[in-house]
This record gives structure tokens, sequence and C-alpha cells, in this order.
């Protein structure tokens, strides 16, 4: 190519020529047109640039430009250029699920719809977008479509009445903890049937409550309980005051803080359904102690603590609730005093006496043979109904004796064998040597696959649904030496999680592709006929608008799925293809390699079929010289194995950058006219070298990125921002002869 700088070529020439006889003299002085209106005229000489394609009727090829659905239907100079120098236009970039996505989740496919109709009737040839992508997708809509269904946890509920009195007979009595009586007699005001009458005129209950012995149902014991709840009716003002309210199991005494009255009772009316809590210290109620808690039968008694106490009591009903949390918990107090628990690499574990008084401890290792990684074993049975997958950690109780084992490599935890580290010693829980370390060691459990450390294990899929297991606990040291208390195992009744399942999944996603593959081949009726069926499928970008359809669909299946799709949608022969970017940075070669490789297993079905390679060409001339060569030679690669594929091959978005010789992009306000004609010369070759290497009949074209550049961006297009002609446009004129 012959690319004019026109520079001046003339020599302005003044000759004097003195006369002897006059003064006067003629100077006749030429000056050439400045180089930039002389650069213009050149460019000006050339046609349009469709004028300079050389193809016959019968080939495919159409040189088009890259322009947004929005631009072209605005019908001013972008619309005017396209229609007189290009084929077509390629919108794809301007209509994708992202930005077509409407507030209640459908597609606004309006946009491919006005422009496939502004097409109809010209000779313009409309491409259009991506059909399939793994990129630009609206990814949190999509997770959102396969979320688990949860179903919150709901705590077990039911009642266990204690006494109502209806099935006794009148006058039945019932033991008191002290004098006076309690008798059954109908309900004085002659409506709730039977109750129990405590005391009498003139036989008080003095600091004395009735009692009643309670067998709970199967299956269910005290702790399960979280209040009691009585009727109570206070004749006259008797104990209506007093010491308070009283609860006693086994002859343990509960004040529960309130007297009669603040419990809600007033003279010779009932009170109904008064709540004594049996887990809190905030009146009315209190703590039920935990060795309490397993009691299935008990002696219950219930009343005023007042020196003249008569009243009603009844319906009294203790209600239950199943925990969603609790432990399981190893505390040595009913151990005998020199118990040994075996250890996992020997030493000795034996109980004794807390040196701080706190009750029975786990004595582990000794001054004279501290620890080296061994940790005493424990068979521990699960609360009942629970598996080890409930469960979400464990915490315990460590005195350092000298701070031994206090660093170490990690806290460890065996189950059944297996040995977890959480990353942590003693010392970074918050312990201290010489000091019970109460509270500070708790190991979180988290489920298979979970980062762990930082005080975290992860419990194995196939150890989720033991009810029993065997475990050891203690400090991944050479030398540990300390004391261990309340070994709690942690549980949770966790949310019904419902998954859907893979099939479920892929039933969806199939659903969602065609809501957006169907739609828009739709929209663009006959007016389309070549859709990019597969965007790069070798992008490994991962963002937010990421989503992988081959993960739900199949990694194969899900390319045959969109072209199914797709062909059963419209109404006229497609010609899909399959769409990649290719920068100049690229190993051109060896991804063309993986893009025809990938081809290939889609259509190994024998039934899908993919027209041809669509290559979105990002070029780069180096003003390197080793390797602007090396990037002429990838260029002739690319081609060449995508000739031999026999299909069709389209260029498309293709631009052109320059970068100096350390590889750094040069603006296009800062490009000498030098550097511009390099670049188009470098277009050009790339233009040739497709038309030279692909055959004839599957040219299907070449497609510019822009037909405009900017002064502060890098690509060098055939126009300025004002649409005057540049010196690309001579590269694509060579380019397209």
């Amino acid at each position: 190519m012959k690319y004019f700088n026109h520079k001046i070529i003339g020599i302005a020439m003044m000759c004097a020529t003195v006369m002897a006889c006059t003064d006067k003299y003629d100077c006749n002085l030429q000056v050439e047109k400045p180089e930039e209106v002389a650069n213009s005229e050149y460019l000006a000489s050339f046609d349009l640039l469709k004028s300079y394609i050389t193809r016959d009727a019968s080939s495919p090829f159409k040189f088009t430009a890259n322009l947004s659905s929005t631009d072209f239907l605005k019908k001013d100079i972008a619309y005017s250029t396209i229609l007189s120098n290009f084929d077509g236009i390629d919108i794809g970039g301007s209509i994708t699920p992202v930005n077509s996505l409407k507030e209640d989740g459908s597609f606004d496919f309006g946009g491919m719809q006005l422009v496939a109709d502004a097409v109809k009737g010209t000779d313009i040839t409309l491409y259009g977008g991506t059909l399939c992508s793994n990129q630009g997708q609206r990814t949190a809509y999509y997770n959102e479509l396969i979320q688990p269904i949860i179903i919150p946890f709901v705590p077990e509920k039911g009642k266990t009445v204690i006494c109502d009195f209806e099935n006794d007979e009148l006058g039945k009595a019932y033991g008191m903890t002290g004098g006076s009586q309690a008798v059954v007699e109908n309900d004085p005001d002659g409506k709730s049937g039977k109750a129990l009458h405590v005391g009498t005129d003139d036989n008080k209950a003095a600091y004395s409550h009735p009692k009643f012995n309670v067998k709970l149902p199967e299956g269910r014991k005290l702790g399960d309980y979280v209040n009691l709840t009585i009727d109570m009716r206070i004749v006259n003002e008797d104990g209506i005051y007093g010491a308070g309210m009283r609860v006693f199991i086994n002859g343990k005494e509960f004040n529960v803080g309130m007297n009669a009255k603040t419990f809600g009772c007033n003279p010779n009316t009932w009170n109904r359904g008064a709540v004594i809590s049996l887990n809190s210290a905030t009146a009315p109620g209190f703590i039920l102690p935990d060795e309490m808690k397993g009691l299935t039968e008990f002696e219950l008694a219930v009343g005023s603590a007042s020196g003249g106490a008569q009243y009603f009591l009844d319906n009294i009903v203790m209600n239950y609730e199943l925990p969603g949390t609790g432990v399981t918990k190893i505390d040595f107090e009913k151990d005998e005093l020199g118990t040994s628990y075996p250890m996992t690499n020997g030493n000795s574990s034996v109980v004794e006496n807390d040196p701080e008084g706190s009750g029975k401890v786990l004595h582990v290792g000794t001054a004279a043979t501290p620890c080296n990684r061994s940790y005493p074993k424990f068979t521990v049975k699960l609360q009942n109904g629970r598996t080890l997958g409930d469960y979400i950690g464990l915490s315990l109780d460590m005195y350092l004796i000298d701070g031994k084992g206090g660093w170490g490599d990690g806290m460890r935890v065996v189950i059944n064998g297996q040995e977890f580290n959480c990353g942590q010693g003693p010392f970074n829980f918050g312990c201290e040597a010489n000091k019970w370390g109460r509270d500070k060691i708790y190991i979180t459990f988290l489920k298979e696959g979970e980062a762990t450390g930082g005080g975290k294990i992860a419990i194995p899929n196939s150890m989720k649904d033991l009810t029993e297991i065997e475990l050891a606990v203690g400090s991944g040291s050479g030398e540990w030496h300390a004391y261990i208390d309340n070994i709690n195992l942690h549980w949770k009744a966790d949310d019904t999680i419902i998954e859907k399942t893979p099939e479920e999944k892929k039933n969806i996603f199939t659903e969602e592709m065609n809501k957006w593959i169907g739609g828009i081949v739709n929209a663009g009726g006959e007016s389309v006929k070549v859709w990019n069926i597969v965007g790069e499928p070798l992008d490994k970008t991962m963002d937010a608008n990421t989503f992988n359809w081959g993960e739900y669909l199949g990694e194969v299946e899900y390319a045959r799925t969109a072209v199914k799709q797709a062909r059963d949608t419209a109404k006229i022969d497609l010609n899909l293809f399959v769409s990649n970017t290719f920068n100049q940075s690229d190993e051109m070669g060896q991804k063309a390699d993986e893009l025809i490789a990938l081809v290939k297993s889609w259509e190994a079905d024998d039934v899908t079929r993919i027209d041809g390679y669509n290559i979105l060409l990002h070029a780069v001339y180096s003003k390197d010289a080793t390797s602007q060569k090396a990037n002429e030679e990838m260029i002739s690669e690319l081609f060449d194995k995508l000739a031999q594929t026999g299909k069709l091959i389209r260029v498309s978005d293709l631009s052109m950058m320059v970068e100096d010789t350390e590889g750094k992009f040069i603006q296009t306000s800062k490009l000498t006219a030098d550097e511009r004609s390099a670049a188009a010369n470098y277009i050009a070759f790339i233009m040739k070298e497709y038309r030279k290497t692909i055959a004839s009949d599957k040219q299907y074209g070449i497609s510019i990125s822009s037909m405009t550049e900017t002064s502060t961006g890098n690509k060098i297009c055939p126009w300025t921002s004002g649409y005057n002609r540049n010196g690309m446009y001579e590269g694509i004129v060579e380019g397209l002869k």
C-alpha cells in the first residue's frame, strides 16, 4: 500500500534581476497546500468502502460494523455512513440478557424488534447477538431460582396436665408439705367443676403446700418443660402476701420471686393460667437445676408461702417445648477420684479434685512426663434424636499447668480415630498459665468443604449421621500438662433444608435459556439470519454476571440445547456461529485448537450443527519489529487453522491499536503519521490474509469494531469523531480489494 504524507516537495525561489536603469522587479512565488489539507483531499479521493469488495454473486462475504440498535434507529450520520459504506451492522453487544431485563424478571425484546423492522426493505444485513454465554448473565436472579426451600425449625410444643381434679371424688384429700389440708371441692363460683381447696377458715395453711406425684409421659423429661401454669383463687386475703409463691420439686424449694398478689391474684377471684417459668430467673420463675432436668417422676408442690394461707387451685399444667439447642456434657462429677481415661498416644489422664476447689476435673499428663500429642478419649452417646451433623461445636475449660502446651500447633479433636486440627492453641483462645480458662476454648464445627483453621474444623459428610462417637480432645503439643473440665458438645436443631435436585435445576435453567433464546430469535424474525449461538466459551472470567450453564445442563449438553432451541424457534434457516474473542496477546493457534475441539465435542452427537466460527479479533501493531513479526505469524496461523475446519469463518469486532517498544498502548491523539500508516498497513495485511487463506465460499465477512475514534482512546478507526476519513480508511480499502 502506498500512503502519501504530502510533504512540501517544491522549493520557493526568488530571483532578483538587477538592472542598471531601474529598481523594478517581478516575483512569482508558489506555495504547496498544507499537509493536513493534502491528506484530506487524498483520502476524499477514495470511493465508498464497500465498492472495493471483490466478490461474485454466490459469495457470502459481508462487510459490516458494530453499531448499537439505538444509534441505528436515530437515522443520523452513523446510519447514513452504514448505508453508504457497509453491507450490514452488528448489534449484538447492545442487546444482552443483563440490559434487557425488566423489573418483573421477564425480558424486553423491544429494541431487537424495532431494529429488525427498521432493516426490512433495505439492503442492510442485520447480525444478531449472542444467544448463549456464561458471561453477561443475570446471575443473581438465576441463583435465586435454585435456592433451597427452607422450613424454619419449629420446636415441638405440648402440655402435660398434672391435675384438673375432674376425675377425683369430692372430698378427696391431697397430702401437704406441712399442716392443714387440701380437699377436692366444687368450684366456689360454680363454673369450672371441681377444684382443690387448700386450708380452711379455721385451719389455715401455714407454709404448707399441696403435693402431687407426677409421672411424665413416655419420652418426656423435666428438662423439656419450660413453665408451670396454675389457676389460683385466694379466699378473702388469706396468704395473698406472705413470703411469696413457692414451687417444690422432690422437696427442693424454689422461690418464684412474687407473692400471690403480684402474681395476679385478687380476693375471691380466679386468676386463670398464671405462668411460672422453669428456665428463667425473672419473676415469676426460677432456673431448674441441671441435675433435675433428667427426672421423669417426681413430687411437685406449689402454693403461697404464708403463715395463714387459704386458696383454691385448679388446672395445674406443665408446658414443654423441645429446645432448638443443647449440649452433651462430660464433667467428671459422677466419676470416682482416681478414675483413669485412656489416651490416644500413651501417658495418663486421671480424675482428681480441682486444686481451686470447683469439683472434680481430669488431670492430663504429669510434671515429669507431659503428654506428647496424646489426648484423653471418651465414649459419647449423643443427644437422643440428634446426630453428629446437628452438632455445631465443642467447648472445654482448661488449666495449663506452668503453661505447658499453651502454644503447640493447634487444639486437636479426634473423632473415631480421625484427627482434626483447629489451627489454634490454648493460648490463642485466651487461656493463661496456672489459671482456669473458663469458657475460653470453643472449636466450631463446619460442614465438609468449608474453610477450616482459626478455631474451626470441618466434619466429614461420612460422619454426620453418627449417634455415638469416640471423642478425644487436647493440645497438639509435645509437652501438654493440664487440667480439663466441662467438655461440652453443642448441638443446634437446624432448619429443614430441601435442596433442588440436579434434574430440577436442569429443567429450570433449560426453561430460562429458552426464555432468552426463543424470545430474541422471535424478535429478530426473518431480518436476523445469523446469531452467535455460544459466545466466549473459552472465557474464564468470574464476576457478578458470570453464570455457568454447563454446570446445570451439562458441559456439552448446554450448547446442544441452545442450538436446538434456536433452530426450533426460528421460522427461517439460521446460520449459527460459535464466537470467541482473540486478543493479540493470546496464543492464537492454541486458542483456535481449543475452540475447534470444543465445537467437535458439541457436534459429536451427529445432530448438533455449528455453521461457523466468529472470531472477535483485537489486533495490535507493535513498534518492536520482533514482536510485530510474531503478531503477523499468529494471524496467519489462526486463519490457517480455521480454514481447515471447512466451516464458515467470520471476523468481527476487528480493532487495531499501536503499542510502543515497551508494550504500552499509544493514545490515538499522540500517534504520528508513520505510526498510523503502519497500523493501516497491518489491518490491510489481516484482511488480505483472511481473504487469501479462507476459501471464498467460506468467507462470511469482516466487521469492524467501531467507525469513529476518540482522542483519548487507543483504538484506531477509519473516521474521526466528526466522521472525517483518516489513514485507517485507506488501510481498509487495501484490505477489501
